[in-house]
């Protein structure tokens, strides 16, 4: 006989949670965000500590986007996936895994940098199964090197999205652009996802 008590499963212990509280994350009015966002946290770390989340800040057609990321850690893709696989259906919401690919440009601040799409260009090799990079950035040096590193990911993942760049990249090289000659803007890695 198991007289322990059972203990719920993470990851539908998260949804429950989540539909009793959707009426707030949908309408994300801004006196109360940063309790809502540290709540989520919270609950979505419970489920695995690598876990980030995006809200579509617009509605599409009526629904708000919500974005589960495993933020670039490949340890964490599954339970990326068991989550969005296993969400109930919510009528206000659009539920995405991974941080996907934009067509339109984006730029990231990080600590004292602003980096663009037009801040970095890149040389690829095809390998079996990986697009081993070497990625040039402009205004990369030794001294700053990891504010531009986490930078650089965050911008990939608009690039090419959070699972190309956990699964399929292979090696990457970070190195300072200095107008190398055959490098191709990174925008051009779009065409081999």
């Amino acid at each position: 006989m198991n007289w322990l008590p059972k203990r719920k499963n993470k990851v539908a212990a998260f949804w429950e949670w989540f539909a009793e509280n959707k009426a707030a994350y949908f309408e994300l009015d801004e006196s109360g965000r940063d309790r809502l966002f540290s709540q989520l946290e919270k609950k979505l770390h419970k489920v695995n500590r690598h876990l980030a989340f995006e809200f579509g800040e617009s509605l599409v057609a009526g629904k708000r986007e919500f974005t589960i990321s495993a933020d670039g850690v490949v340890e964490a893709f599954d339970d990326v996936i068991e989550l969005v696989d296993n969400a109930p259906a919510l009528s206000n919401f659009t539920i995405i895994g991974f941080r996907q690919p934009h067509d339109e440009e984006f730029s990231v601040a990080y600590g004292d940098i602003e980096l663009g799409w037009d801040d970095i260009f890149c040389t690829f090799e095809k390998g079996s199964d990986e697009l081993n990079l070497t990625l040039y950035i402009k205004g990369f040096t030794d001294d700053n090197e990891d504010e531009f590193i986490s930078a650089t990911f965050i911008l990939l993942d608009t690039v090419i999205g959070e699972y190309n760049a956990g699964m399929r990249i292979g090696e990457i090289e970070f190195t300072s652009y200095e107008g190398q000659p055959d490098v191709r803007p990174i925008k051009e890695l779009q065409s081999l996802f």
